[in-house]
């Protein structure tokens, strides 16, 4: 009997997420494809890329849930208590947030290579978190400002982050509103951003990791050295979200 062929019907390719042990999760379209990053031109950063049906209805309720788990987590207990406690103070006379890096709560990176929402979406609640705990200290200003700034930021990320009550500014207005009364939050922030942002001496940080600094980065080592510093604890539900971050300040009775 005649062997007959069949032309087989084409099978959607799935998309593949796979995380590397920077946090990064590299999306793909197929198993054997490797993975990299796609590049439009060197150091060129682009809006992300939202699902083709995210409306912002939906973008808010991923950002409920992930703030859900942050608030019942153990790693917001240490932070929230070491900021009232330790810090009382200082977070007194904060003047401004200012975040830098924080990556897109709703889109793909890298021309659809990365998917780094959540990361984003915990960091985000993180943020909104310690804006929310100036509303319950005796602070020197009436309101603590929050502003965020990334280039990757797409309509979505700035409608929620501004539903937040987060004032988006474009690049470079960020590195300019730190001071020594700001606390910077930059959980993604590039070293060579940090070495530029340090030198205003803001009074708190919020990013990391800052070891194995080389010989060059003399502000990164000058500020490091100059303060004390926590380390969170693990969070469980995505533990790429704070890897290795660590919170520093100056002691009070310094």
């Amino acid at each position: 009997m005649p062997h007959t062929s069949r032309k087989k019907k084409a099978t959607a390719q799935k998309r593949l997420e796979i995380a590397d042990d920077d946090g990064w999760t590299h999306v793909t379209k197929g198993g054997n494809v490797p993975r990299r990053a796609v590049k439009t031109a060197e150091g060129e950063l682009l809006p992300a890329e939202p699902p083709s049906r995210l409306t912002i209805g939906e973008l808010k309720k991923q950002y409920e849930a992930h703030r859900q788990k942050w608030d019942e987590s153990s790693t917001n207990e240490t932070l929230n208590h070491v900021l009232r406690e330790r810090l009382s103070q200082s977070m007194k006379n904060i003047d401004n947030i200012v975040c830098i890096g924080l990556g897109s709560p709703s889109g793909f990176l890298r021309g659809g290579w990365v998917d780094r929402r959540s990361v984003s979406l915990y960091q985000l609640a993180t943020l909104a978190a310690i804006a929310g705990l100036f509303e319950t200290l005796d602070t020197q200003s009436a309101a603590v400002q929050v502003f965020a700034q990334d280039p990757v930021f797409n309509d979505f990320d700035k409608e929620l982050l501004q539903s937040l009550g987060i004032t988006v500014v474009e690049d470079p207005k960020a590195f300019e509103l730190v001071n020594e009364g700001t606390f910077l939050y930059c959980p993604g922030a590039e070293r060579a951003h940090l070495d530029r942002i340090l030198a205003s001496n803001p009074a708190i940080l919020f990013g990391g990791p800052l070891d194995n600094l080389s010989p060059e980065q003399e502000v990164l080592a000058s500020y490091v050295q100059t303060r004390s510093s926590l380390q969170l604890p693990a969070f469980e539900p995505n533990e790429h979200a704070f890897w290795n971050m660590r919170l520093y300040w100056k002691d009070e009775d310094n």
